[in-house]
């Protein structure tokens, strides 16, 4: 087939010194019949967080970009306007706390001190008064006897006419322990019976109520002591006029007794004091009896002891 057959020029013979000639484009397709346009698709609705906006003066003809550029600047003020006022309140937040915090922590360290005389009140002169310690001494009167402490306050009192069980537990008490007991016969008509509370030197009479015909509450000696130490368990016993066992004959006498009567021993005499002060009372009294063996004082005993 030659470029006749084509319908095309013949092509020219190459010569040695002639460059080849460039070859011709070919010629463009006849363009198909275009087909029906299709309908164009909807448009997407714009995302709601970022609809958009109509450009307005000063934005620029395109609008699009340079109002989404126009956009950052502020958005990015709003967030830091927020974070601004965020961060102003919880320092606000935090001063407020830290205020109240250091008032809660100091109330700690002011509160013992407005509460320490309270919780831990100074020794005063009243309240040492007020308190009353461990007997350490009994002392007698015509009206019964008295416990007393260091300081001279009464830890407990008894009067003759009184019940004994009270008596009971504070000489066990101060004495350091129980006594023994008995029960010592009357005469059977005018003497009643008594229960003997008895410590190593110091002895404790109650009236057994009913009996010998004895009513307690009109009796002249519901109950009585005789001791015959002057210290039972650590504790002191004292007795009036200034006597005390072992106290000389001579300061006896001394002393002024209403009575002196020699006993069935040989050689022992008894001496009554405050005689008129015996009487059934109220409230009861007793004279003070101290017995002797002729040279010294060997017993003291609080007894009724009016005309004898």
């Amino acid at each position: 087939m030659s470029w006749a057959d084509l319908g095309l020029p013949e092509a020219p013979e190459p010569s040695g010194n002639e460059t080849p000639a460039p070859r011709e484009p070919k010629q463009p397709k006849q363009p198909r019949e275009p087909k029906p346009a299709r309908e164009p698709k909807p448009a997407k609705p714009p995302k709601p967080p970022k609809p958009p906006r109509e450009p307005g003066p000063g934005r620029g003809d395109g609008g699009g970009d340079d109002g989404e550029r126009s956009r950052v600047p502020l958005i990015l003020g709003i967030v830091a306007g927020v974070l601004a006022v965020a961060v102003i309140v919880t320092l606000g937040f935090a001063f407020t706390r830290g205020s109240s915090g250091d008032d809660t922590a100091s109330t700690p360290t002011e509160q013992p001190t407005s509460a320490a005389p309270t919780a831990q009140p100074s020794p005063s002169p009243t309240a040492t008064s007020d308190e009353v310690g461990d007997a350490v001494a009994v002392r007698f009167a015509g009206t019964g006897f008295t416990l007393v402490d260091d300081n001279d306050k009464t830890v407990f009192a008894f009067q003759w006419r009184d019940k004994v069980d009270g008596a009971v537990a504070a000489l066990t008490k101060a004495f350091g322990a129980e006594p023994t007991q008995r029960v010592e016969p009357g005469d059977g008509s005018s003497y009643p019976d008594y229960t003997v509370y008895q410590w190593e030197g110091f002895l404790l009479y109650d009236m057994v109520d009913g009996t010998g015909g004895a009513q307690r509450a009109s009796f002249t000696q519901p109950s009585y002591v005789t001791f015959s130490r002057n210290e039972v368990g650590g504790v002191k016993i004292t007795a009036e006029h200034g006597l005390s066992i072992g106290s000389a004959i001579a300061a006896v006498r001394a002393a002024g007794p209403n009575q002196e009567t020699p006993r069935g021993n040989v050689g022992s005499i008894r001496f009554v004091f405050d005689q008129a002060r015996s009487t059934a009372g109220p409230p009861v009294q007793y004279s003070m009896v101290v017995d002797t063996d002729g040279t010294a004082v060997t017993a003291v005993l609080y007894y009724f002891a009016a005309g004898s």
